[in-house]
């Protein structure tokens, strides 16, 4: 190791301490707002809870600011290998490289926000749903299932191939402007959502704001993305998954 590969100023270095810094950012000010329901106002403080009750429609900026932060708690870290990987690859830029930089996890987290848009309108949707004592049961085992069947779709052993190996996915969709730059962040922001959605959604099962379980969804993304036979792993979790689901809604009928 070399004494430039420790200095604060490598690019390489900095964008870590920088993405570091964002997702420690995030999971304080999550803390922050689990801990304190005064803080958090009554919107946030509900999504505590599980599938079932009520939320307002003119809290929705606050849900959408809530699933967005959990996005770049628990998403942004999955993306380092890749984020480092284009640091690499941008070095024989001859200006404008800490921009483009910015602009790639910029534009991967947009990906994430718009996620976020949708899973924050789907939270005050079925929170608006009058429901009975079984229809959570209900909806939280069918998630289980959904979660667990896209574990086995082709469109996510694709997208999980391409978290692999992201060499494969920058020689194909390489772009140097600023626009391209962001369009690149947003398009792997993408394939991420296409591998890991379902298991996000996993979120509506346990609460929204189950601090435990964003941790270990969030090490279980990181290590599907990182062990070279997370697919065989991915889809004993997704068995499982299943079972749990059937389980759930199994056990309101029997």
């Amino acid at each position: 190791m070399t004494v430039a590969t420790l200095k604060l100023t490598e690019p390489r270095v900095m964008t870590g301490i920088g993405v570091g810094l964002l997702v420690l950012s995030a999971w304080l000010a999550l803390i922050v707002i689990h801990g304190d329901a005064g803080l958090a106002l009554d919107s946030i403080a509900e999504l505590c809870g599980q599938i079932g009750g009520s939320v307002a429609l003119w809290f929705y900026p606050a849900v959408l600011f809530m699933w967005l932060l959990m996005a770049i708690a628990m998403m942004l870290p999955t993306a380092l290998p890749t984020i480092d990987l284009y640091v690499q690859l941008s070095r024989r830029m001859e200006s404008g490289r800490s921009q483009r930089i910015v602009l790639f996890v910029a534009g991967y987290v947009v990906a994430w926000g718009a996620f976020g848009a949708l899973a924050a309108a789907l939270q005050i949707t079925l929170r608006a749903i009058p429901v009975d004592d079984l229809a959570p049961v209900i909806a939280a085992g069918s998630v289980l299932i959904l979660a667990g069947l896209y574990q086995f779709s082709a469109l996510k052993q694709k997208c999980l191939a391409l978290c692999h190996n992201p060499m494969l996915f920058f020689m194909s969709r390489w772009r140097e402007t600023y626009p391209g730059t962001l369009r690149l962040g947003f398009e792997h922001g993408l394939i991420c959502i296409g591998c890991c959605w379902a298991l996000m959604l996993l979120m509506f099962v346990t609460g929204a704001m189950n601090l435990v379980w964003m941790a270990m969804l969030g090490l279980a993304m990181l290590l599907e993305k990182l062990l070279p036979d997370a697919g065989t792993w991915g889809r004993v979790a997704g068995a499982l998954m299943i079972a749990a689901g059937a389980v759930t809604i199994g056990t309101i009928l029997i």
